[in-house]
């Protein structure tokens, strides 16, 4: 090290103006020292660099998760001071490299309808830089609905709940109608001033209930889709919740599901996603009328996965492929589930309709050739075997609408009307125990397994159709709708 004091005789005269002034440098430090210790201000240190931790579920791997964080296996195993052939518990904690300088436990969820980066950012109390940067998101335009998104878990105080600035209202009415202080809640919504705020934008006040984020629509509630993300042959449901009359319309992969309002200010609408649609995006519209005559409408892109859906190969009666014989009995089918009954006639989880839940001989949405023609048709069905017997049950209180004999594809067909435009169908039975018009509940016996129709042998094909579009039965079987 360098001595200052050598460099130089300040004891002479000549150096007495450099001395003084040296000395009294060394006086202003040491009194800005003793300043900044009485204000609590320590000299700055090094910080060492934080990361945020993923929790490892079950099934995961270290390669997994590095690609899942758009990091290197080697990073990770380094920052984690692991090594290739660790074991990795459901619960563990793994520090993601790629996201240095942010901290906090990865969460993460599916955008919903409505969803912006704002809205995001101010439910969560991520700050936006970081919201993006977690997610490398680049455009708005990449939030599409079902794109599952992370979120670093921050300790809120108290639930809040989306609410929207309507036309004509300020901040402050919003404000004083949450009974908050129109600062504070600012400061929540991360605004550095309320009049920032902006018309028909989500903002989060206190509830009792913590809810999502939802679509800001003048004089709408709330508006939400479930059941994400969408994949090829599911179901989907848009739900509205409006203090005043207001009529919708949705469109979204060329279908149109149509609403029912189900009182209280409450209006549902079931769809499904045809299994042979094509994963991407795809944009839902939907379009408010009010009785006052405003129209609002809103786009949003949403994603449709894949099923990953097996194939197969069948040989068939060459009758049950004519395309002549196909269309009329179609239009005798499709014409018996056209109507949407007003009502939800069932409660809960629907139940298997076989014995054995498990004697799959077939899934849905298998991709199927029959006879060697090159044309793919897919499984619009679940098929059961008679692994335990041959009886079939309602597997949901419905009222019965169709008893179709001797269907030259379906053979003997039951079709049971669960409201809300959701069917429930029975194709290829050697007997049906049901009349039409009959009202039936959760395990009656409505017929027996057989071989009729387009059929290679003893089974049932159960099927679920929402609003005219066959859905996987397996999801309504493991998941209570709406």
């Amino acid at each position: 090290m360098v001595n200052l004091f050598s460099m130089k005789d300040y004891t002479k005269s000549t150096g007495t103006k450099a001395y003084k002034a040296f000395t009294s440098l060394l006086i202003s430090l040491l009194i800005l020292s003793i300043s900044l210790g009485a204000f609590g201000v320590q000299p700055t240190q090094a910080q060492a660099t934080t990361y945020p931790e993923y929790v490892v579920q079950a099934g995961d791997s270290l390669l997994w998760i590095a690609s899942k964080f758009n990091t290197t296996l080697e990073a990770i195993m380094q920052v984690n001071q692991i090594g290739p052939d660790s074991t990795l518990h459901p619960g563990d904690k793994i520090k993601i490299p790629s996201l240095a300088g942010l901290e906090g436990v990865l969460s993460s969820e599916y955008v919903g309808l409505g969803t912006s980066i704002n809205s995001l950012s101010r439910r969560s109390q991520v700050e936006l830089g970081k919201l993006i940067r977690l997610n490398r998101i680049t455009s708005p335009s990449e939030l599409f609905i079902g794109r599952e998104i992370f979120l670093t878990d921050v300790e809120q105080e108290t639930p809040s709940s989306a609410s929207a600035i309507l036309e004509g209202q300020t901040f402050l009415e919003l404000a004083i109608k949450s009974g908050q202080n129109q600062w504070a809640l600012s400061h929540r919504n991360l605004l550095t001033n309320p009049n920032f705020a902006l018309p028909q934008d989500s903002y989060y006040v206190p509830s009792a209930n913590a809810q999502s984020d939802t679509l800001a629509v003048p004089g709408i509630g709330s508006v939400s889709i479930d059941n994400l993300p969408l994949r090829q042959g599911e179901t989907y449901v848009l739900h509205v919740q409006s203090p005043s009359n207001v009529e919708i319309e949705a469109e979204l992969v060329n279908q149109s599901p149509q609403f029912t309002d189900l009182g209280e200010g409450k209006q549902i609408a079931f769809g499904g996603i045809n299994a042979l649609t094509e994963p991407g995006v795809y944009p839902l519209t939907m379009t408010f009328r009010r009785d006052d005559g405003y129209v609002y409408r809103f786009d949003q892109l949403i994603v449709v996965k894949s099923g990953h859906y097996p194939e197969e190969t069948l040989l068939v009666d060459p009758a049950t492929m004519d395309e002549e014989n196909i269309r009329a009995e179609n239009a005798i089918f499709y014409e018996i589930i056209k109507p949407i009954t007003p009502v939800q006639y069932w409660d809960g989880m629907f139940t298997s309709p076989a014995q054995d839940i498990d004697c799959i001989t077939s899934k849905f949405g298998t991709r199927r050739t029959y006879n060697n023609d090159p044309n793919i048709y897919y499984h619009t069905g679940l098929d059961f075997g008679f692994c335990k017997g041959i009886d079939v049950y309602a597997p949901a209180a419905g009222k019965v609408v169709g008893v179709l004999p001797d269907l030259i594809i379906r053979g003997n067909t039951i079709i049971i009307d669960h409201g809300l435009g959701i069917y429930s169908i029975y194709m290829h039975l050697e007997k049906m125990m049901v009349e039409e018009g009959t009202m039936v509940q959760p395990g009656q016996l409505i017929g027996l397994i057989g071989t009729t129709g387009r059929s290679t042998g003893p089974h049932l094909h159960f099927e679920i159709n929402a609003q005219g579009v066959p859905v996987s039965p397996a999801t309504w079987l493991k998941r209570v709708f709406p």
